[in-house]
């Protein structure tokens, strides 16, 4: 069970603290004190590695035991004797204008008390009451913040009274206070509050706090205590939200471990001054030894100055060897120096190298580029032939619709011959209506004459409709056709504009690398030629790159012949495979990659085997240096058979005549400056012809650069001459699309026109030939002019329909020409988008350029950064060996004078060489600096030296003292931990009795070292395992399983009061029937406890009894 009294003051204790048992981290338990004279440590409860497992196992024993120990007071105790205390427990509790009350007073039984009643009745105000009559702070109590808040509303001040029994043996100050002890306390509104102890009889017997403080701790009622005291919220808290660390909170405080542990740092804290005072003395001690050491010295000197000689001879050899020491840490310093220089130049190697793969990615994705540029320059290349086989089937197409147009309009001449014949034939009519008329008197004929003039004009009006309507085809197909122009013509511009972008960076390139041909190759080129002349391990040397042994003697085919031997350019010669397994290792060891050809010293003759001598060919315009170029271009790149003709359509009639002899293939100037064509002979002896794009790269061969660079500028001004001439084509189409479209405008608003002009027309005529029917006689004559018209109108008819099928056969022809125009478009869309792509791929090679340049120029750096390293590494390496040479000749020098001897810590030459001219003047004048005689100075020496030691051992005293203090401390806190580990086990072996009542299993888990107290629960005994968490239970399964826990902590308490408010709100029947049940059972087996228990539910599974009292 937990103390129930304060901690005395620390006392001298012989017991050993078993050296096997474990200790636990205590927060309030560590504190600074000197454990030996020489040093000052903490008290550390530290666990070692395995003292969990060895604190688990002597916890599972410590359970056993308490567990059978339990047992055993569980069979041998009987509830029934459970009796009342003498002493401590509360008799009644009283209050006035406290709260709800206006008065209320409480008896209490003196063993386990039920206080029941509704929600708001004032049963919590009891415990209140209780807490706050006793010293608690208002705060303690959840239900206020002050005094004020609990006096009633509408009163001034209240007044609370407890009265303690104080019967027994163990009274306190029963001559005083009689039989039992009167607690009030009075307090009012205005804040002032006061204390009054009164005896048996009612008579005053102190008013001071500190009386009742001393009365409480006496009867250990723990008024402050949470888990003595469980207010409301505290039960609320405790019985459903509480955390385990809360819990190991409320099982600290409960126990009074906290409470103990406090008066443990409390004495650490009084360990800590003595330390400090110590601290003081010692430095006295310090300054009575320096006095005694002066002292003890000049009496030295006084006895024997011989010694002074001997110094002076020990710090002359000990500066011959100081200067030694001086010049090997200059050597250490140079050393250190070399190592860094070492660290630098691995970091600038590392650096080069990560450069250099930066390098070679970049130049890679140039290279990329590239290739991608040239495979859309190929795609381009049968778009352009699809266009041109397109063309020609528009131009077949067209020449069709003319065809059927002419027979059109064949018709349309019968049509019109049809349309003389009627007005011949109205014409004869008129005549005869005209002749009729003179009969009739003329009206009749005015009418049929109008009728004409109408029917005329009707006639004309629907001409000139059709004739209009039949214009607007052609009006679209003009505006269609414009804006195909434009369209056609805006296409070239941004890849013309792109083409400039890349001739003027080509040109800056040239205009750059002007006699330099490195600028082609790789950066690290020079350094694998140095490395390749520096290696004797190559029989003969490599010769390359190859386009540094080749000059181009005509420039104009520069671009061509760079493109066509391709890589070939890069090559290096070799004539063994071991010479090429070399080269390759040195190429990756200078990180610059080029290919490898194998090839002999044999001589090839190629004068029986070239063209014509009035052909040029590659051979014969390339000036060639070495044997091994020359051989190898010939069997690999066939330039000896590859002939050079300035025309392309002089190329193809010489090709295309008859089979050359020794020509394998041709090349020839494109249309585009830079580009080529390449004939060669296919396997069926026909003609195959290839596109040569440009070569965007700077010149690889020797060549006239001048020439390349007039070539280049000249390239750019055609470009820029052809964008202006596109942008002017682009105008001109513009202006024909915007007459187009006002053309269109204009025939729109005419073709209104007419039709308004037909229909007053139709109108008209059909008023007439109402009056003519009225007037219509029965001539014979007449009849037939009208049949002879209506004959001719059919034929006109027919002509109609014949001109209709002409039309359709027009539109049928017009069909494929529409066809043929939209696969135009498509050609000329997929033109365009391959453009677009080029230009892209064009942008995107300029972009990888500036890259790899950026690329390059940090490759650069790094490798200059590297050079530098290298040179500080030789700089630091001569320094090195000066030093080194130094140190030989002093150390040399230092042995004729002495053998080596060690030169105090912290001399130097300069100290030494002071001490030994201010020795040197001691020695002279030693006699009369002594300051006395030698007694007068051998007393002072023994005087100061008694004073040391009398301080020495005052000192040791102390620090023996301290150090028996410190040992008592650490003997009381392993008891601590004991105690605090028995009171856990029996907690813990209480909970799973009290979960085996109701056929429960569980387990109190207690962490001292990270603070947490938790439970596991298995209400399930058929369930095998360690059982669930308590957030894992129900309402009721959680309430019952804190209870318990509530009960087990109370078990380990001290306390004789145990309160506790509310503690069923959150069960349900069947579990408050148990918990009270648990409870009473609990209290009974704990002898002489008193219990107060307040519920808001019905007390009917609860009889009163001789123990039992139920308040309503």
């Amino acid at each position: 069970m937990a103390p129930t009294k304060r901690a005395r003051p620390v006392e001298d204790e012989d017991q050993e603290v078993s050296e096997s048992s474990d200790v636990i981290d205590v927060e309030t338990g560590r504190s600074n004190f000197r454990q030996d004279s020489g040093k000052r440590a903490r008290i550390s409860y530290e666990k070692s590695d395995d003292g969990g497992s060895e604190e688990s196992a002597e916890d599972e024993e410590i359970d056993q035991e308490q567990e059978s120990q339990f047992r055993t007071q569980q069979l041998a105790s009987n509830p029934v004797d459970n009796a009342a205390a003498d002493n401590g427990i509360l008799q009644s509790v009283s209050c006035s204008n406290f709260m709800c009350h206006g008065y209320l007073e409480v008896a209490l039984g003196p063993l386990i008390n039920f206080i029941i009643g509704h929600n708001g009745s004032g049963k919590s105000a009891i415990l209140t009451a209780i807490t706050i009559c006793l010293g608690g702070k208002a705060t303690a109590t959840n239900r206020g913040q002050s005094l004020k808040s609990f006096i009633k509303e509408g009163t001034e001040s209240a007044v609370l009274s407890v009265v303690i029994k104080n019967k027994g043996d163990s009274a306190y100050q029963p001559e005083t206070y009689g039989e039992s002890i009167i607690v009030e306390r009075h307090f009012s509104r205005s804040g002032t509050s006061q204390f009054k102890l009164k005896s048996t009889t009612g008579r005053l017997i102190s008013t001071k706090k500190s009386d009742l403080e001393e009365i409480c701790d006496y009867f250990a009622l723990q008024i402050d205590n949470p888990m003595n005291v469980l207010t409301q919220d505290m039960a609320r808290q405790f019985l459903s939200n509480s955390t385990p660390q809360e819990k190991y909170k409320f099982f600290m405080k409960g126990t009074q471990l906290e409470h103990l542990d406090g008066d443990y740092l409390q004495i650490e804290q009084s360990v800590d001054r003595i330390d400090q005072d110590l601290a003081k003395s010692l430095a006295d001690v310090g300054r009575y030894e320096e006095e005694a050491r002066k002292a003890k010295s000049l009496y030295a000197v006084s006895e024997k100055h011989d010694t002074l000689r001997d110094k002076l001879r020990s710090i002359g050899w000990q500066m011959a060897w100081a200067q030694v020491e001086e010049v090997e840490r200059n050597l250490a310093l140079a050393d250190d120096e070399l190592l860094k220089v070492a660290n630098a130049i691995a970091y600038a190697e590392r650096k080069e190298e990560q450069c250099a793969q930066k390098y070679d990615i970049s130049n890679h994705n140039y290279q990329d580029a590239l290739r991608a540029r040239e495979e859309l320059e190929q795609v381009l290349l049968p778009l352009n032939d699809r266009k041109t086989q397109a063309q020609k089937d528009q131009d077949g197409a067209t020449q069709n619709a003319r065809e059927v147009q002419t027979e059109q309009r064949k018709i349309k001449t019968h049509l019109k011959a049809s349309e003389q014949q009627i007005n011949d034939s109205v014409t004869a009519i008129k005549d005869e209506y005209r002749r009729l008329e003179e009969i009739n008197g003329g009206g009749n004929a005015k009418r049929l004459a109008e009728m004409e003039e109408k029917r005329t004009a009707l006639s004309d009006a629907k001409a000139r409709l059709e004739d209009h309507e039949a214009g607007l085809r052609g009006l679209k197909d003009k505006q269609r056709r414009a804006a195909e122009d434009l369209e056609q013509s805006k296409s070239p511009i941004p890849d013309k504009r792109q083409e400039i972008q890349v001739c003027e960076e080509r040109l800056k390139r040239l205009i750059g690398d002007k006699g330099k041909q490195e600028g082609a190759y790789h950066v690290n080129l020079p350094r694998l030629q140095r490395a390749i002349r520096d290696d004797d391990g190559f029989h003969p040397k490599p010769v390359g790159p190859i386009g540094y042994h080749v000059r181009l003697l005509q420039p104009s085919w520069s671009s061509i012949l760079e493109k066509s031997l391709g890589a070939a350019l890069n090559s290096f010669i070799v004539t063994s495979k071991g010479d090429q397994a070399r080269l390759s290792s040195l190429m990756s060891r200078m990180q610059c990659q080029y290919p490898i050809m194998i090839g002999n010293n044999s001589s090839v003759d190629t004068t029986n085997y070239e063209p014509d001598p009035h052909f040029d060919t590659s051979l014969r315009v390339l000036e060639i240096d070495d044997d091994l170029v020359r051989k190898q271009l010939i069997i690999n790149q066939i330039i000896e058979q590859t002939i050079l003709i300035d025309s392309r359509p002089h190329a193809v009639n010489v090709m295309s005549d008859s089979r050359l002899q020794n020509v394998k293939q041709c090349f020839t100037h494109n249309v585009r400056p830079g580009t080529g064509i390449r004939f060669s002979y296919g396997w069926g002896g026909g003609l195959s012809e290839n596109y040569i794009p440009a070569f965007q790269g700077s010149p690889r061969m020797k060549t006239d650069v001048e020439f390349q660079v007039n070539a280049c500028r000249a390239e750019l001004q055609r470009l820029r001459s052809e964008v202006n001439d596109l942008e002017r084509i682009v105008r001109e189409h513009q202006a024909t699309l915007k007459n187009a479209e006002q053309a269109i405008t204009r025939h729109a608003r005419e073709a209104g026109n007419l039709r308004v002009e037909v229909q007053r027309l139709t109108h008209d005529m059909d008023c007439l030939q109402e009056a003519i029917d009225r007037d219509s006689v029965e001539e014979g004559g007449l009849d037939v002019l009208k049949k002879g018209l209506e004959e001719a109108k059919t034929q006109r008819a027919s002509y109609e329909a014949q001109y209709g099928d002409s039309v359709v056969a027009m539109d049928k022809a017009r069909e494929p020409l529409t066809t043929i125009k939209e696969q135009m478009k498509v050609i000329e869309n997929d033109i365009a988008n391959t453009h677009t792509k080029l230009k892209k791929a064009e942008t995107k090679c300029v972009v990888k350029l500036g890259e790899r340049d950026v690329a390059l120029r940090e490759k650069n750096i790094a490798i200059d950064e590297h050079r530098r390293a290298r040179e500080a590494k030789v700089a630091a390496q001569v320094a090195r060996a000066d030093h080194a040479e130094t140190v030989t000749v002093y150390t040399g020098q230092a042995r004729q004078i002495c053998p080596r001897v060690a030169v105090d810590q912290g001399e130097t030459c300069a100290s030494l060489e002071k001490k030994l001219d201010k020795l040197q003047a001691d020695l002279k004048r030693w006699e009369t600096q002594l300051g006395g005689t030698r007694e007068e100075i051998a007393e002072a020496a023994t005087r100061k030296v008694r004073a040391f030691q009398q301080a020495r051992a005052q000192v040791a005293g102390v620090e023996k003292l301290a150090q028996l203090l410190k040992t008592t401390l650490v003997n009381r806190k392993e008891r601590w931990k004991v105690f605090q580990r028995a009171i856990t086990a029996r907690a813990r072996v209480q909970f799973m009795w009290m979960l085996s009542e109701r056929s429960f299993r569980g387990r109190l888990l207690a962490n001292h070292k990270e603070k947490k107290l938790d439970l596991h629960v298995e209400p399930d005994p058929t369930k095998v395992g360690k059982g669930r968490e308590a957030k894992t239970l129900s309402g009721g399964e959680k309430s019952f399983s804190t209870i318990c826990l509530l009960l087990s902590l109370w078990d380990a308490m001290g306390a004789p009061v145990r309160c506790l408010d509310e503690f069923d709100v959150f069960m349900d029947s069947v579990n408050r029937e148990v918990s009270m049940r648990k409870m009473i059972e609990a209290a009974r087996y704990s002898i002489g406890k008193q219990f107060i228990l307040i519920t808001p539910g019905s007390m009917g599974s609860v009889s009163s009894s001789h123990d039992v009292k139920i308040i309503k």
